[in-house]
């Protein structure tokens, strides 16, 4: 492909195995000429479910992976995306913070600027709907930015999220998106419960709702694999850190 001068990108799942060996698949990407490496986070839902107990890495490895991405990302010389990572968006924020009271000023790559790093699935179109372009920029993206639709013609918020908002050939497509109990309870912040619910980060991150629903059986639930917790949630002498 790079011979014949076609674009290509690499995707990876990271799982227990590899979890470590991240350096070396983006040294790998960048010595193949991809043009971007895609970081998918497994959800424990479908065939996920299958490996999620050997291959589920925990949450304080989520932490180190995607703030090795942020660290990564500054080369700007490929494209990182962290995919059902809503956590990234919550990070870039914070580094970003951190390195601004340390007074570290640095120019984010055109990838960055993009925002196109956690959304939470391989693609996402706005598809029309009044929020879609706020919808590209946070975190989750499952009835947001994006929709499944199966072969059979039901349609998900994601190809994750086995939650049934509408059928196309019972209802029209742009009529489920817009009129679905399901997806309007995705795209109001406040119905998110746990954590999630009072996070002061959750209007651009929101957790993965799949993996919410794979975990906990409650789509609307906090993200499992975080390890922020929310300043409302600390003690006087730790919301000041």
């Amino acid at each position: 492909l790079r011979d014949a001068g076609i674009p290509f990108q690499i995707n990876t799942t990271v799982a227990t195995h590899n979890v470590h060996q991240m350096p070396e698949t983006l040294a790998l990407a960048r010595s193949l000429g991809a043009v971007a490496l895609h970081l998918f986070l497994l959800v424990p839902v479908g065939c996920g479910v299958e490996i999620a107990e050997d291959k589920q890495i925990s949450a304080a490895q989520y932490e180190e992976v995607l703030n090795w991405m942020y660290d990564a990302e500054m080369a700007g010389d490929i494209e990182l995306k962290a995919t059902c990572a809503p956590h990234y968006f919550r990070i870039s924020r914070q580094r970003q913070v951190e390195e601004r009271r340390e007074g570290i000023f640095r120019e984010r790559p055109a990838s960055m600027h993009r925002q196109k790093h956690a959304g939470g699935h391989p693609g996402g179109h706005p598809g029309g709907h009044a929020n879609a372009m706020n919808a590209m920029t946070k975190g989750c993206l499952a009835g947001t930015g994006v929709a499944f639709v199966s072969h059979r013609g039901e349609i998900f918020p994601c190809g994750y999220l086995p939650l049934e908002a509408g059928h196309i050939r019972q209802q029209a497509f742009g009529d489920i998106w817009q009129e679905s109990p399901l997806f309007a309870s995705l795209r109001d912040p406040e119905q998110l419960g746990g954590a999630c619910g009072v996070c002061e980060f959750k209007m651009v991150c929101s957790g993965c709702r799949a993996r919410a629903y794979g975990m906990t059986g409650d789509y609307l639930g906090e993200e499992p694999f975080c390890t922020y917790v929310p300043r409302s949630l600390r003690s006087a002498d730790e919301a000041l850190v």
